[in-house]
């Protein structure tokens, strides 16, 4: 799989608190313009985005992640998370919140749809992320 950039993904541990991890080489594709042209809808997904199997090092499915006593090191995708375009170093907290990570950056979307495509060679088995 070709891959255009990394992200920072947002996990929801709690109320506002939120587990930070950064996937390298993820495909990033902005898909609003073209699902609004087909849907007519405009509350449609702003992005697909991409992520290979064999970048993971540390993913849990759901229930598994959030059993997990100590998250360093481990990641999952759910619907409601966050991902950034790019690499970002900000932790939310009461003072930097999720508000505030959309103020600050342009690609911040909150994933609707998570789903894992494990069919074909390794090197074509990948999760597929619907965000807006």
């Amino acid at each position: 799989m070709r891959t255009n950039c990394d992200i920072t993904l947002y996990n929801k541990v709690s109320g506002e608190t939120y587990h930070r991890t950064e996937l390298h080489g993820v495909f990033w594709e902005n898909r609003k313009g073209v699902n609004v042209i087909k849907s007519g809808l405009t509350a449609v997904d702003q992005a697909s985005i991409y992520i290979p199997f064999y970048v993971d090092d540390g993913y849990q499915k759901p229930k598994s992640w959030q059993a997990l006593a100590t998250k360093t090191g481990k990641w999952t995708l759910q619907t409601g998370d966050y991902i950034v375009k790019g690499i970002v170093t900000d932790t939310i907290s009461s003072t930097f919140t999720i508000s505030n990570l959309k103020a600050t950056y342009d690609d911040v979307l909150q994933i609707t749809s998570v789903d894992t495509q494990d069919y074909g060679s390794p090197d074509l088995q990948h999760w597929q992320i619907g965000a807006k």
